[in-house]
């Protein structure tokens, strides 16, 4: 009996032993903690994808010389420049009689989910009242082409913010003429070679023979083209 007692004991004092060299937990030899492991390391950032690829422009581009057909679908109506320039100096662009002895185009694409919409016309015209003498703002449109005319005593350099300001609507990466919550992709085309615009687009420079288009939402499968007599 007494020898079983012993026996029960050996495994305690085993313990007791190994616990008094250390061996009952993580320390040094002066009897310290050992210190806690070194974090991973942040794993880097993921690369951010490539930009799609820019889209060809349409073959053949449309003439639209002189007064031209709509062109795309109504979006905006008759009324969306009811906010827009009365005769006031907009963002640097007077509103005087149509002087042409500076006259080049601009062409503007708005295109929603891959439909192109109507540019409203008589955009930057000011009637004339019992009282007062109308006046053109020196960039205007004529028709529903989507061409903008910037015409003025001599040279000068205007913007596409000008334009949308003048219309009365907001223009931002963002926000095309009050279209919110879709991804925006611009796109400038100088004869013939198209570049994505990655700034602001209000900065884009009104120039001969240019196309501006904006693409909003799904990406286009061609850049609208366009041509025109003249500058």
């Amino acid at each position: 009996m007494p020898n079983s007692r012993l026996r029960s004991l050996i495994p305690l004092f085993a313990a007791v032993v190994l616990w008094s060299c250390g061996g009952g937990g993580d320390s040094d030899d002066n009897g310290q903690a050992a210190p806690a492991p070194a974090p991973a390391p942040t794993p880097p950032a993921p690369t951010p994808p490539a930009p799609a690829p820019i889209p060809p422009l349409a073959q053949p581009a449309l003439d639209i010389s002189g007064t031209a057909a709509p062109v795309g679908i109504d979006y905006w109506g008759d009324n969306s420049d009811a906010a827009g320039g009365k005769g006031e100096t907009i963002d640097g662009v007077p509103c005087r009689q149509m002087d042409e002895t500076y006259h080049v185009h601009t062409h503007l694409s708005i295109v929603l989910n891959g439909q192109l919409l109507t540019v409203p016309q008589q955009l930057g015209q000011v009637p004339a009242t019992t009282t007062a003498a109308g006046c053109f703002y020196q960039i205007h449109n004529h028709d529903k082409a989507g061409r903008l005319h910037i015409e003025a005593p001599a040279p000068v350099n205007y913007s596409l913010g000008g334009f949308f300001k003048i219309w009365g609507q907001p223009l931002s990466s963002t926000n095309i003429a009050g279209i919110t919550g879709l991804p925006v992709v611009v796109y400038v085309t100088d004869n013939g070679n198209t570049m994505r615009h990655t700034g602001d687009p209000s900065t884009i420079e009104l120039r001969s023979k240019r196309l501006i288009t904006i693409q909003i939402g799904t990406p286009l499968n061609a850049i609208p083209n366009f041509s025109w007599n003249g500058t």
